[in-house]
């Protein structure tokens, strides 16, 4: 059709298509780029243009009913305005379209990136499966909210969550935010970033001396030999319950005290030291080997063939209640225990960090307040140091003078 002057007359009273025409094209004499279309029961507005690269592209700019032609014609000015200054509209809405939501983002990038990395992969995936993902799941990224964040924060915590708990569910949004960022997913801000982390306290659960020589003859006389020992494991070394479940005789290196962990916490290798009483219980469980000779674990489970333990938990209630310890006690709880001794026993915190497999040392730093002792004469060195040692404080020399008087 001929280039003519789009108006609400002309559209109100176009005439029938002609016989087998789908559509028919009227094309704005005034404003370039701008048409109208016209089917059998509706007009459709667009605006069609050209983008730097001389590419053509059209913008819908919405049926007449839902839009006038006033409306139409303003919105094309504006889009035309917006390409002669260098903007390309339709890529911006492509670009718009193509961010996913923080559902698809989830389960398509960012846990296949987690479970690669991460051996902490399935406390991510509950994080995201049981609370994040129903509350933003259907939400493209771009349109998530610190408001949005505060919500989800604030409804965790009335669910009685544990603080640390509600930390970690924001720490995973916040790095899933940081990563859709730095794979240039949308534009903006993370809406996580300064999700109101809540304070943490530490729980401090350590055995004394004699509670630990108790819970030792306890697992002593425990029925299951297997769970038994390595809960001793886990005593003796520090080591997390997964690193010892888990644990393959091809990385044990019995002569040289060495139990190497291939993928730690942190994705890292690391290696734990095993003193005598760890060699000792790593010898008695290789003395049994011969009972599963398949198997690569050192602690076999009796149930399934070439797996590891399954769990335990039960042997872990028995020992407890025999040796007397509190209901509460976790078996997490060894690992402190068994950094605070070294603690207490002057072992300094970056070693203690370095036994434990710390990634950073704030996470150590809570059991220095296990070696007061050594703190005090760490701070006693500076006053060496000035030779103030054996001099009078202030309080001192102030009593002296007046006693002169």
């Amino acid at each position: 059709m001929a280039a003519t002057t789009i108006t609400r007359t002309l559209v109100q009273k176009l005439p029938p298509l002609p016989e087998g025409a789908a559509k028919a094209r009227i094309f704005d004499d005034r404003l370039v780029g701008f048409i109208a279309e016209q089917r059998r029961t509706t007009v459709t507005f667009y605006f069609r243009y050209k983008d730097a690269r001389g590419r053509q592209h059209e913008v819908r700019l919405g049926r007449l009913g839902d839009v006038t032609v006033d409306q139409a014609r303003k919105r094309a000015e504006q889009l035309r305005a917006e390409v002669s200054l260098g903007g390309d509209p339709a890529a911006e809405r492509a670009k718009l379209k193509a961010v996913p939501t923080v559902d698809e983002f989830a389960r398509d990038r960012y846990l296949p990136h987690v479970q690669e990395r991460q051996r902490s992969a399935y406390n991510v995936e509950a994080y995201l499966r049981k609370r994040i993902l129903p509350a933003l799941g259907k939400k493209a990224l771009d349109e998530v909210t610190p408001q949005d964040v505060a919500e989800l924060r604030r409804k965790m915590v009335a669910e009685g969550l544990a603080n640390g708990t509600v930390n970690r569910h924001l720490a995973t949004l916040r790095a899933m935010f940081n990563l859709a960022m730095k794979w240039e997913l949308y534009e903006g801000k993370n809406p996580a970033s300064s999700p109101g982390m809540l304070r943490e306290v530490h729980r401090d659960k350590y055995l004394s001396p004699a509670e630990t020589q108790a819970l030792f003859r306890a697992l002593a006389a425990d029925p299951d030999e297997t769970a038994a020992s390595v809960l001793a494991l886990l005593a003796v070394t520090g080591a997390r319950r997964g690193e010892v479940l888990k644990a393959r005789w091809e990385n044990v290196d019995l002569e040289r005290g060495l139990l190497t962990v291939p993928r730690s916490k942190s994705g890292r290798t690391r290696h734990i030291p095993l003193s005598a009483v760890a060699v000792s219980i790593l010898q008695r469980q290789l003395a049994k080997r011969q009972l599963h000779p398949e198997n690569p674990y050192v602690f076999p489970s009796g149930r399934r063939s070439g797996q590891p333990v399954e769990g335990v938990r039960g042997a872990w209630r028995r020992a407890r209640a025999a040796a007397g310890l509190p209901e509460d006690l976790r078996i997490h709880d060894l690992r402190h225990s068994f950094a605070s001794a070294l603690a207490n026993s002057g072992v300094p915190i970056n070693e203690i960090g370095t036994v434990l497999g710390h990634s950073q040392l704030s996470t150590t730093q809570r059991y220095a307040h296990h070696a007061p002792q050594r703190l005090i004469d760490t701070a006693t060195t500076a006053l060496r140091a000035w030779n103030l040692l054996a001099a009078p404080t202030p309080a001192a020399g102030e009593a002296e003078t007046q006693n002169a008087a």
